[in-house]
């Protein structure tokens, strides 16, 4: 992108490209016309999936115990009921209409990168802010975990512009906390994704959907069994935080080294240097195969999402 329609996109999000603010997360709420617009130009898929019942996530819900009464299936008999009051009891269960839809964001220090439009950790807010407005907009009730492997934020799903409102609230206290945390040099914890995968399966019911945004820098093969597991018996997809330059160094010369540190080491490279770019990018290149290939192998979507776009000229991989 031009620098002229970078700064027309911040303006028209209210967004300094580092730090999220409330009013660019609300800004998507006016977007799902637009986003539902896109999804009827697209065409129809052949698969069918769980969302063409009206009832939606595991069917059916706990609601209230009364008597016994002749006809009722013996197997929602309470038992611990019955024989405290001495009266056969039976439960009663109602459909679940919302489906639980937890939006999962790992905040990071490695996702405060970004050389052309927002930092990947903004995106990753814009996404999670554009994910929960669309469920919303179709009845499901809005959970999820935010964390940055300091601070975590659990959310149980609730239903209505509550559910966003609180979601986006986290997004933006978690970043802030990340934020401080990179302008004063601090080292990533270890094993940030997996610990949050603990937290995130004591959140989830079976049947619900999980949208998991990260850039997967540090996600070990536990952490991807476990989102295997996971997707068993919930509808789990994940998308890919990337920023253009870790693929690939900016064309360029410049008269002074290009720092480069992965949070651990770091390394200075000359962007006139062609075996150093040839070099750089082969690693980039095995980094996103080898990620790629983890995520086939476990037959798991993953959804790659650019930092240097706009997320409006990206609908049609969040569709």
């Amino acid at each position: 992108m031009l620098r002229t329609e970078v700064e027309q996109w911040l303006k028209q999000l209210h967004c300094d490209g580092v730090s999220p603010g409330i009013q660019e997360l609300l800004y998507y709420r006016s977007k799902i016309n637009a986003f539902a617009r896109h999804h009827k130009s697209l065409p129809r898929s052949s698969q069918t999936g769980p969302l063409l019942s009206k009832s939606r996530g595991r069917g059916m819900e706990f609601d209230e115990v009364r008597h016994y009464q002749p006809g009722d299936d013996i197997r929602s008999i309470d038992w611990r009921v019955t024989a405290r009051t001495g009266k056969a009891h039976t439960k009663l269960y109602r459909e679940e209409k919302e489906r639980p839809v937890f939006i999962w964001v790992d905040l990071s220090l490695t996702q405060l990168f970004g050389s052309q439009f927002v930092f990947k950790s903004v995106q990753a807010c814009h996404l999670a802010a554009a994910l929960a407005w669309q469920a919303q907009h179709k009845g499901d009730r809005i959970g999820g975990l935010i964390g940055n492997g300091w601070q975590h934020q659990e959310l149980k799903p609730i239903a209505r512009q509550k559910g966003v409102l609180r979601l986006c609230h986290a997004l933006l206290e978690v970043h802030n906390d990340s934020l401080t945390r990179w302008q004063n040099k601090q080292k990533q914890q270890q094993n940030t994704l997996d610990d949050n995968l603990k937290r995130i399966r004591q959140l989830v019911k079976p049947g619900s959907s999980i949208h998991v945004i990260s850039d997967f820098y540090n996600a070990s093969e536990r952490f991807m069994d476990g989102l295997r597991v996971l997707s068993q018996h919930n509808s789990v997809r994940c998308f890919g935080l990337y920023d253009p330059m870790e693929h690939e160094l900016p064309q360029g010369y410049s008269s002074h080294p290009l720092a480069i540190t992965d949070g651990q080491q770091q390394v200075s490279i000359n962007l006139a240097d062609q075996q150093q770019r040839k070099t750089y990018q082969n690693a980039a290149e095995l980094r996103w195969s080898n990620i790629q290939q983890e995520f086939r192998k476990r037959k798991l979507a993953l959804t790659p999402i650019s930092s240097a776009l706009p997320l409006e000229q990206q609908w049609a991989e969040v569709k």
